[in-house]
């Protein structure tokens, strides 16, 4: 019986080397890195202001943000809507995109969402926020969704300055939308708390502002916040009489009685001085023939023709064609 036990007994070989532990371990941790390259890397990196600059698109989007006093939040936490749901299509989308330029197949059709109020108010509660700020009269919570507006329709360069704008500075243009239905709400110190200074400007704003509207726009703009109706005013439409084909010759008797509405428009030291700099000398009435023989055209940039005809025929003096 004894060594019939010993010639049937099973004796067991040695494991398949896919059956180790070893083996198993290297899976699991095979597994672990392609779910975290094809998977957990992507949704990270989705989430870095790195990833939303890295297109052409938005990389001066990404330039101003880091000027920006919103440096240190991240692009998701304004453009994307707050919530598990939002976040979830957010990294979906995108994962998929990353993985679309690798392949080389047509991306996921995305657009761009500006914050919304709910985005803000994450960080800036409206129970914190004055409704007197800066001698600025602005009650925040009867604004915030009033005829769809959202907090960025007034702070846009909260987190996009543009080169030397302040991020705090906001335009008016988004407030003559509704103040100017009611001429109460037009006036200075409906939202003002100290009225602007009568001197605010210089007595020569009309001849210099040209420049500085030209060098800070937005700065214009926060006070006369409509470009087609405040600017245009006169740029767009100059008097009719410049159109009259004498102006150029009868403009002097106005210029007189109202110089600043000159300037308003013209530089005096590079427009009107390109005629009135000439300076002729004492006998130019009886030696000017020679030089007008030889470029009448010159002559005809500041004197009508009618002029010379008048003259030469008073004179008796012959008019070189």
């Amino acid at each position: 019986m004894k060594e019939g036990r010993e010639r049937h007994s099973y004796q067991p070989g040695p494991r398949p080397w896919y059956r180790t532990a070893w083996f198993a371990a290297l899976v699991v941790v095979a597994f672990v890195v392609i779910v975290a390259v094809a998977v957990a890397i992507p949704v990270w990196a989705a989430d870095t202001p790195t990833y939303c600059a890295s297109c052409k698109a938005t990389e001066r989007a990404g330039a101003s943000w880091e000027r920006s006093s919103h440096v240190a939040v991240s692009c998701v936490e304004c453009h994307v809507p707050p919530g598990a749901v939002n976040a979830v299509k957010w990294r979906t989308r995108e994962w998929l995109n990353i993985w679309a330029d690798y392949l080389n197949v047509p991306r996921v059709p995305s657009k761009g969402q500006r914050p919304s109020s709910e985005s803000c108010l994450q960080c800036h509660p409206l129970q914190t926020i004055p409704s007197e700020f800066d001698d600025v009269r602005m009650p925040h919570e009867a604004h915030v969704d009033l005829r769809d507006l959202v907090c960025a329709d007034c702070h846009k360069a909260a987190a996009h300055p543009k080169p030397g704008q302040s991020g705090s500075s906001v335009s008016m243009a988004v407030c003559s939308m509704c103040h100017e239905e009611a001429a109460s709400t037009t006036e200075c110190d409906y939202c003002h708390l100290t009225p602007p200074p009568s001197d605010v400007h210089a007595q020569d704003y009309l001849e210099t502002h040209g420049e500085q509207a030209q060098a800070d726009p937005a700065s214009c703009l926060r006070c006369h916040h409509s470009k087609t109706d405040f600017c245009d005013a006169c740029h767009a439409n100059p008097p009719p009489d410049h159109f009259d084909g004498a102006w150029r010759y009868a403009h002097g008797e106005s210029a007189k009685a109202d110089p600043l509405g000159c300037t308003g428009c013209h530089s005096q030291d590079e427009f009107c001085e390109q005629c009135h700099r000439v300076q002729h000398p004492d006998d130019w009435a009886r030696s000017h023939g020679t030089t007008a023989a030889k470029s009448a055209g010159a002559c005809l940039v500041c004197h009508p023709r009618g002029m010379c005809d008048a003259c030469h025929e008073q004179q008796g003096a012959k008019v070189v064609p």
